[in-house]
């Protein structure tokens, strides 16, 4: 079975903003750096982090769903 993890091109950080809106905000190639903006941005309470998720190009990902390694 395949991760998500595994075929993600890139990284976001979810966050709300004070006006209460969810965004996706930024693109890093590596776990890590998008982490670690996610953590000062928490310090900074600048925005609430909510969630670091992987990116997927949509074809990538249907190409996924098609060889049945998820679900």
């Amino acid at each position: 079975m395949t991760l998500i993890a595994e075929v993600a091109q890139a990284w976001t950080v979810v966050v709300a903003i004070p006006t209460g809106e969810t965004v996706a905000a930024g693109n890093w190639p590596d776990l890590i750096e998008a982490r670690i903006w996610a953590r000062d941005m928490n310090r900074s309470r600048l925005a609430r982090v909510r969630a670091v998720v992987p990116l997927v190009s949509a074809g990538g990902l249907a190409r996924e769903l098609e060889r049945g390694v998820w679900g």
